[in-house]
Order: C-alpha cells, then structure tokens, then sequence
C-alpha cells in the first residue's frame, strides 16, 4: 500500500526526481566510449527499474533516477561530439540523424523507467501476494543480496552465470559494473540470470530459492518485461546488420507487446484487488509498452557507412558479443538456451531461410534448429573457448563473416 508523505517529504522527493542536469561541460572521452556508456546504462536501468516496483525496492529506484541522470549527462557529451563534427555543413548533419535518433529512444526508454521508479519513491507498493506471483512465474529474475561477500563481479558470471546490473558501495551505485569490482559485506548487489542460475547462487549462500510457477494471472505481464532484453538486444544488432527482414521482425515484435498491453490491461483490471495494486500494475503495464517502443526507435533510421561504423561500435566494444552460429543438425532451443544459462549466455534470434524469429518466452518451448539454421547469440567474449566447446559439441559451428567470405573468394 503507498505510504503517506508530508508535503515537504514530497517536494524534496519531486526535485530529486525531476532535478535538471547542469549545463555540461566539455569531457575528452570518445563518441564510441558515450555510446558504450549509454548502451551499458540501458541495459541495466530496464530492469533495475522493473524490480523496483516489482519488489518495491526504494533503493533499486533511488538507483535507477541516479542511472537516468547519469545517461543525461553522457548523452550531452555525445551530442557536443557530433555537433562539433557535424559543424555547419548540411550533408554531414543529415548523415549524423541516426546518432540523434537513437539518443531520443534511449531518452524515451529512461523516461519510462525513471516514472516507474518515482512512483515507488512516492511511496506505492505492490501487495506481497502480487510480488510473489511475480516472481514466481518469471523465468528471468532479478534477485537484491546484502551483507554478503560474493568476490568479482566476473567470478559471479563464471560461476553462476549471472549478471550483477547494480551494486552499492556505501553510498554510492555502481550500475552494470566492471567484472573487476568486488562485492563485500556491507554492499548491496542486484543479479539478474535465468531461474535456475539466480537460484543456485541463492542457495550457495544459504538464502531462499526463489519460487517457481508456470501458470498465473499475470503471466502475460511477466512475458511482457521479458520480451525487452531480446528487443533491445535485437535493436542493437540491427544497427550492425542492417538487415531489412530482421527490422520487419523487431516491428512485429512490437506489435505483438501491443497486443500483450491490452490482454495485460483486461487481467489487471479484472483483478480482485485493491485501487493501489491496480494503479501499480496498469503503470507497468504501460510503461513496458513504451519501452518497447522506444526501443524501434534505435533502428528505425539507418545509417550511412561512416555513422554505421560508428553504431556499430555499441555491440563490439566491451566486455559482451553477438555472434551468429550455424546448426549441423536438429537440435530443441529450449536444450540449447539451457545449455548457454551456465555461461550467462542467451539466444535472440533464429534465422531460417530468410526469416527472422526473435527468441521470447512465448516460443522458446516450441522452436528448433534444422541443420542449416543460423541462431544468433549474445556472451560474454571472455568465456568464448569454452561456449564455443559445448556448441560444438551440439552440432553447432560460428558462421561465416562477411568478410571471411569475401577472403575465401
């Protein structure tokens, strides 16, 4: 239920939230280096700022309105770059339209995220019983551990195969931190992974697992927040590919989130439940929905060779990779993706012919490779070896550049 907050309470909780960014100051970092920061920030504040409300969890959102900010000031050093580049020459500007547009979606994706998480700072919660179905029937969970010491954030991903989106050190947040930072006690770490990972490490440490449910009224909610990651992953890689039928793909992707907002809608309101549970889930609801959209709005525009180049840097520079593979025989996604789950590796898509499937809860169960169908993956570059080891070992082998092509010729 939302707790009451006196009227200064509020006022100091609206400017924290809504506060304005400083005029900014030029930084020497790189346009690839903004837009690694960015696509980092992204990442994690979708689904930092989804638990938040999930779980309402004051810190989880207090971190997200931080991330939001710090977006903002990246995002204004991106756009200095580019302006100076672009100068007053017309041509260039035109050619440099795909950087801005993609910092309007990623704009619009954190305004989305960063209403979700006031409302939990304003004082709304879900009802426990809601939270637990949540958690229940998701089968990528986000999960908060404090006061323990859990070493790297690397040896975290090794071990269980999960990904840490957030620590805090005292009195500062780390968002999508480096693989270098420890976690000790005192601090409070946010992991997110599949089901069975997250549930491993929870019980390595003596905690409760989390629950398990196929089935539930919100089931197409829990569908909804899960789509995401695969859409904003797919985007990404867009700008790269430059693939026409993968970006009818993502469209229809959207269109089917569309569809979910207005099933999603009827179940919420059908609910026997309280004004507060409803208000907090028809937000959800919506605001998950926007983030998809905004999320079309990273491909929506290409790009020419030079700025491609550029775009392109968002999926290659860093610690992750999206590589293509190629099946040698029959093999069930549902048996790969639990394959990968050790390695904090997942499927986006699967290309068969000249048809694009995106990879979602909905159809994972259902999909298999045919020898000779491509799978797109996304992995960490350090675990590569042996990622590479278990594909193999499953029929699976990378498949050809562009570029190896043209060598072989």
């Amino acid at each position: 239920m939302r707790e009451q907050l006196n009227k200064e309470v509020m006022l100091e909780l609206h400017r924290r939230i809504h506060a304005k960014p400083k005029p900014p100051t030029y930084q020497p970092i790189t346009v690839t280096e903004a837009l690694h920061r960015i696509k980092r920030g992204l990442d994690a504040s979708v689904m930092l700022g989804i638990y938040s409300v999930v779980a309402g969890d004051h810190e989880a959102a207090m971190a997200t309105i931080e991330a939001e900010r710090n977006l903002d000031e990246t995002t204004y050093q991106l756009m200095v770059h580019v302006a100076i580049a672009v100068g007053r020459n017309i041509e260039e500007a035109t050619k440099a339209a795909p950087l801005y547009t993609y910092i309007l979606a990623v704009d619009k994706a954190m305004d989305a995220v960063k209403d979700l998480a006031s409302l939990v700072i304003r004082g709304y919660r879900l009802s426990r019983d809601i939270y637990e179905e949540i958690m229940a029937l998701s089968s990528m969970p986000v999960a908060r551990i404090t006061g323990r010491s859990l070493g790297s954030v690397g040896l975290l991903l090794d071990k269980y195969g999960v990904d840490v989106l957030a620590v805090r050190k005292g009195g500062q947040w780390l968002l999508d931190p480096d693989n270098e930072v420890s976690i000790e006690e005192g601090d409070t770490a946010y992991v997110w992974g599949s089901k069975d990972t997250v549930n491993e490490l929870l019980e390595s440490l003596g905690l409760e697992p989390l629950p398990e449910r196929e089935e539930g009224r919100l089931r197409d909610l829990v569908s909804a927040i899960e789509i995401l990651p695969v859409m904003n992953e797919l985007a990404h890689y867009q700008l790269r590919a430059q693939d026409p039928l993968l970006a009818d793909e993502i469209l229809e992707l959207e269109m089917f989130m569309d569809e979910l907002r207005e099933k999603n809608t009827a179940s919420v309101l059908s609910l026997d439940k309280g004004f507060d549970d409803k208000f907090l889930l028809l937000a959800l609801i919506t605001r998950v929905e926007d983030i998809s959209d905004a999320l079309t709005y990273i491909m929506v525009m290409p790009a020419e060779e030079e700025y491609r180049e550029v775009l392109s840097s968002l999926i290659e520079a860093g610690e992750e990779a999206i590589e293509m593979f190629v099946a040698g025989r029959s093999v069930e996604l549902e048996e790969l993706a639990e394959s990968l789950d050790e390695f904090g590796a997942s499927i986006l898509a699967v290309r068969r012919g000249r048809e694009w499937i995106a990879v979602t809860p909905y159809n994972l169960p259902r999909l298999r490779l045919n020898s000779g169908d491509t799978v797109l993956v996304k992995y960490e570059k350090r675990v590569r070896n042996r990622l590479l080891a278990v594909l193999r070992g499953m029929g699976l082998q990378p498949a050809r550049t562009e570029e190896q092509e043209e060598e072989k010729d």
